[in-house]
């Protein structure tokens, strides 16, 4: 009988404890073409430090996009330009290798939030730069 009560309160027990409430489930926001469009301003970073840049995305159709940045800096300068990409939501997943030299692109949309990440692979080694930067 004292088996039976016990049991009977474990169960009690355990019925309450998982009456809790739920966590809220986590929402991932749906960015468009139209989000991604627009001219961003922050830092580039190739592993020799900081450098100033800016970001412009333009539309490529109906869907992808063009990623173009400028390389302000101290030690390289230039023009660096990604086309077309098809983002999918708020994150764009790109990999490609041609001649051994393999390019991967991943890159998030977090309201005006940018950033972005290009990894080079080639033979000798590789490059891996990080932008962050916010929507002007």
């Amino acid at each position: 009988m004292n088996l039976l009560k016990l049991s009977f309160i474990l169960i009690i027990a355990l019925s309450i404890a998982a009456c809790g409430e739920d966590e809220e489930p986590i929402i991932t926001p749906s960015c468009t073409q139209a989000d991604w469009i627009g001219t961003y301003t922050g830092t580039l970073n190739c592993g020799s430090g900081d450098d100033s840049t800016t970001v412009t995305i333009t539309a490529s159709g109906a869907e992808a996009i063009i990623i173009k940045y400028e390389i302000i800096g101290s030690q390289i300068s230039g023009t660096i330009t990604y086309d077309p990409m098809t983002p999918i939501g708020c994150a764009l997943n790109f990999e490609e290798t041609q001649q051994g030299i393999t390019l991967k692109v991943d890159a998030t949309l977090d309201g005006n939030n940018f950033s972005f990440r290009d990894v080079t692979t080639y033979s000798g080694g590789s490059d891996d730069c990080m932008i962050t930067a916010i929507r002007d």
